[in-house]
């Protein structure tokens, strides 16, 4: 009698938590998902198939969003908006979350309200996804000026004007700024773009743009290197067809991908691989996945082991997400995936 109503009892039970497997709901789990909240937030399958792609082609994926906009819009935006980013990034071959775009750069952020945005969002995305990291894409236009270049040079006391200005311009995104955030600690990964400015500025302070590039990133590097990951990172895509030239696209892959390689980033983020953008839609590529000197160039940098990152969203596809994907990690080893999160 004892044995038949033990097996009664565990018959009972297996029913109860196959009704609540049934349900969404788990005989363990308190059914809050990657971030805490009562239900598994809903990943979008279009997204979702784009970075199971990936990760089947042997690429690596990083799910790429702009939370400011919603933490500053509040805690309910935020945390709705965290959660479905989370539940993507909650996927087999993903590395980490890219939680911000050009981050306090004429985004209505101060320092103060960056700061904290930086230190919430990674600590959340840290503790309810271990094991993923945390990358943030800053343009910082102080560096630019290379105001502490040859201090002793005729140029200085132009560069330093410039500095001052791009410090007045935008007070989140100065050498200052971004030495907090770093020191704060949280962010794993930075995407540089250093600001850097025209050729005749740099001729008029006696040096050149590529050299100009090199300095800045051996600053960055001695600033920031031995704390985050630093990553070049440059806007390249173009509309309709390639417009430049053999010479023009090896120069352009020479000081955003090479000098920053050479002097502390350790890859190059070019944008994009398709992105509507500006009332048309932006690629790297000519028009379905042709090739142009541009790509040409950047097929040459991976075959000499140059870690190169592009980005890709389901709604800019050129062919469709098998093609599409297979000539994107030809190319490049990582991708950032749109989490279609707003």
């Amino acid at each position: 009698m004892a044995a038949k109503r033990r097996l009664r009892l565990r018959t009972a039970a297996l029913g109860v938590a196959a009704a609540l497997v049934l349900l969404g709901g788990s005989c363990t789990d308190d059914g809050a998902g990657p971030v805490g909240g009562s239900t598994k937030a809903e990943v979008r399958p279009q997204y979702a198939a784009v970075v199971d792609a990936v990760v089947a082609q042997g690429g690596r994926v990083w799910i790429e969003t702009d939370l400011l906009k919603a933490w500053l819009a509040g805690p309910e935006r935020y945390e709705d908006v965290l959660a479905r980013v989370l539940a993507l990034a909650d996927r087999p071959g993903v590395d980490g979350v890219k939680i911000a775009d050009e981050l306090g750069y004429r985004d209505g952020a101060s320092p103060e309200q960056a700061r904290d945005f930086l230190a919430q969002t990674t600590k959340a995305i840290h503790e309810r996804l271990p094991g993923r990291k945390v990358l943030v894409d800053f343009i910082v236009p102080e560096l630019g000026c290379i105001a502490w270049w040859d201090a002793q040079g005729p140029s200085h006391t132009s560069r330093e004007e410039c500095a001052a200005a791009e410090r007045t311009r935008d007070p989140a995104t100065t050498l200052a700024a971004v030495d907090g955030y770093v020191s704060a600690g949280g962010v794993d990964v930075i995407d540089l773009s250093p600001g850097l400015r025209k050729g005749s500025d740099y001729t008029g302070w006696g040096t050149t743009r590529n050299a100009a590039m090199a300095v800045i990133w051996q600053e960055a590097d001695r600033r920031w290197g031995d704390k985050v990951r630093l990553q070049a990172r440059k806007a390249l895509a173009h509309p309709g067809r390639y417009q430049g030239t053999e010479e023009s696209a090896a120069a352009d892959v020479e000081t955003f991908v090479d000098i920053p390689l050479a002097h502390g980033a350790q890859a190059a983020d070019i944008w994009t691989w398709g992105q509507p953008y500006k009332g048309g839609t932006y690629t790297l590529t000519d028009p379905g996945l042709t090739s142009n000197a541009l790509i040409q160039q950047l097929r040459e940098r991976r075959a000499k082991g140059v870690d190169l990152w592009t980005h890709m969203t389901p709604s800019a596809l050129q062919v469709g997400l098998a093609p599409d994907v297979a000539a994107a990690t030809a190319i490049f080893s990582t991708i950032f995936v749109a989490s279609g999160a707003g």
